[in-house]
């Protein structure tokens, strides 16, 4: 359910997504590992499962896509927020930040970002901002 609800936050499509970034595995070791959100993480699962079941007579992950899709538009988006689904909101939230943190911090996220650290230098690059007052104090590499 974790795989599946974090494949629906980044899916993939013409790039790779949060499935193959190994997001479900983030989050889980993230909830392994805070004992404080172990509790809610668990109760948000089981609120999803039973919100899926009294909606659509199915669990979540039996739905089909567009069943799933439905039913959380309304705990993703302020604006289509309905009345006695806080708690669902509160999970999908959670779920949603850790979905993107474990994205955007995995080596496919870095590669989607073209994060820097990713390049291999031959030598050290200058500072881009040199004539920063901030960096004044910083002595500038010898030609």
């Amino acid at each position: 359910m974790v795989e599946r609800l974090a494949e629906m936050i980044i899916p993939s499509d013409e790039t790779l997504g949060a499935k193959e970034a190994g997001a479900a595995e983030f989050i889980d070791f993230m909830v392994a590992s805070d004992p404080e959100v172990q509790y809610p993480f668990r109760m948000g699962l089981a609120w999803l499962n039973a919100h899926s079941e009294s909606s659509a007579g199915k669990k979540f992950v039996d739905l089909s896509g567009e069943q799933q899709n439905s039913l959380l538009v309304p705990l993703g988006f302020k604006s289509k927020a309905r009345p006695g689904e806080e708690d669902g909101r509160k999970f999908f939230a959670l779920v949603r930040e850790y979905t993107v943190t474990g994205f955007y911090t995995s080596e496919i996220g870095f590669k989607e970002l073209d994060n820097p650290a990713l390049k291999f230098y031959a030598e050290s690059p200058e500072c881009p901002h040199k004539n920063d007052r901030e960096h004044k104090h910083l002595s500038h590499a010898k030609s």
